[in-house]
This record gives structure tokens, C-alpha cells and sequence, in this order.
């Protein structure tokens, strides 16, 4: 758990916020496998719907009482367009997922133009640039504008995606193992920062532990900074792993 409110799941990349009851996940990028075999010729099974299905069933389930969803940003990848998979998916997902909660809110990403493919669900699915839940704002975390978003909020925890975070493990014979993670750290004097990992078993991700922060996508992270952020990585089978700062053993993360 987080805080009293917002706890992780085990062996899912998702929050539960207790005071809405509420489930947030991020970053499925929908369509991504058609997307790659136009832009690089790689053919990919089309399993990642039925991927995340069986995800969110998951972890609603471990939940108990789930009543909304929030997806905080990039339900679909393709920027320019919905393409012919994410015209399918879409619909399909989100049918999916009103068939467990009441209301779906979408915290609208940097990938998530075009989306026409939800129309046809009217007042069930509501989409938003910002999203203040209690004590806790989700943003999808691409926003340059951040700064003036923050000044004109008060909530106390700021939940962020985009960045994909994963860390690296390794030892010394070379064995490597990536792992979605959640970071935990401070915004400024009071507030909190979450960041959470990609739903999507396709999306790349940012190796916070190797990374520098010129390499961070989040302008927010950018600007905030990561070697003191905690790091929650995520195992299907194992659960959830809790690592100290970045800053404490960064530097020995590959030789663990």
C-alpha cells in the first residue's frame, strides 16, 4: 500500500484507489502490433486485447468493490489516425470492461487522438485532459504545461504514466531480467508523485535505473528527477518487489 487510499495490486501493473473505488491502469497501446508491422515488417500474434482482458479481470477481482476505471492515457498507439486494429479493439475493450464497472474515464494521452471508435458509447466513457480524484490528480504525464496544471490544483498525490518505467536486473555473467515498476517520490515540498508502468506486455519502457534524466520522456520526471524516487517492481509471480531510492543501488543493479 502507498498511502491509507492508494494501494498496488499484487502481480499487476494497476492502482486502487479505496475512496472511489477505482481502478487505474495506463499505456495499453491498442493497435501496437499493427502499427509495428507497418512501420518496421515485424509480425506479431495479435494477443495483447485478450492480454489486458485477462489482466483487468485479474485485478478487479483483487479488488473487491471496483465501481470506475480510469485509464490514465494511450488506450489506443496510433497517433495520426484509429487504425483498422484500433477501430476493433477499442470497442472491444471497453465493452470488456463495462461488463465489471459502472463508468470508464479516460485521462486523454499524447497517443489518444482520433477516437472515434468511442463514440458510439456515448455518456459511458468520459474523456478528460486532467482528472481530480479526492486528495489525488492523474495526468497523463506528456503534459509541457504541467506547471501551470499544478499550480491551479491542490491535491496532494499527482499520478502520472508515459514514462513506461521498467528497471533492469542483472549479475555478473551477464543474466537480465526487465521489470514493469512503479516510482514513488516527492513533487516539490508537498505533494507526491506516482508513476505508474504500461499495462500493455508490448510497450517498451524507460530502464529507470540506467537511465539519465536528459533520457526520461515526462517533462515532469525531467524536471523532478528520478535518484530519489522508491521503486515497486512488478512480478506476475512474484508479487511486488520493493527496491530503496534509485540513488542507494542504482549502481549495483546490474551485479545483484
Amino acid at each position: 500500500m502507498i498511502n491509507a487510499n492508494i494501494r498496488l495490486i499484487e502481480g499487476i501493473p494497476a492502482l486502487y484507489l479505496r475512496s472511489e473505488a477505482a481502478l487505474c491502469i495506463a499505456d495499453l497501446h491498442l493497435g501496437y502490433e499493427e502499427a509495428l508491422m507497418e512501420s518496421s515488417g515485424i509480425s506479431l500474434p495479435s494477443g495483447q486485447l485478450k492480454d489486458v482482458e485477462n489482466k483487468l479481470a485479474t485485478a478487479i477481482s483483487k479488488c473487491g468493490c471496483v465501481r470506475r476505471l480510469i485509464i490514465n492515457g494511450d488506450l489506443k498507439h496510433v497517433f495520426a489516425q484509429s487504425s483498422r486494429q484500433e477501430w476493433n479493439e477499442v470497442p472491444l475493450f471497453i465493452e470488456f470492461a463495462l461488463g465489471y464497472v459502472e463508468e470508464i474515464i479516460l485521462v486523454r494521452g499524447n497517443h489518444d487522438t482520433f477516437l472515434g471508435p468511442l463514440k458510439r458509447f456515448g455518456s459511458a466513457i468520459e474523456i478528460v485532459n486532467a482528472l481530480s480524484c479526492g486528495d489525488t490528480l492523474f495526468l497523463h504525464g506528456h503534459n509541457r504545461d504541467f506547471e501551470q496544471i499544478l499550480s491551479e490544483s491542490s491535491e496532494e498525490v499527482v499520478v502520472i504514466a508515459h514514462e513506461h518505467p521498467i528497471i533492469v536486473l542483472g549479475d555478473r555473467v551477464g543474466a537480465r531480467v526487465r521489470l514493469p515498476c512503479f516510482l514513488t517520490g516527492d513533487l516539490g515540498v508537498t505533494r507526491k508523485l506516482i508513476v505508474m508502468p504500461a499495462f500493455s506486455p508490448l510497450a517498451g519502457g524507460t530502464p529507470v535505473n540506467l537511465a539519465s534524466r536528459e533520457e526520461l520522456l515526462s517533462p515532469i520526471l525531467r524536471s523532478t528527477g528520478i535518484d530519489y524516487m522508491e521503486v515497486y517492481a512488478v512480478d506476475e509471480a512474484v508479487g511486488i518487489l520493493n527496491f530503496p531510492e534509485l540513488r542507494r543501488w542504482r549502481d549495483i543493479s546490474l551485479s545483484l
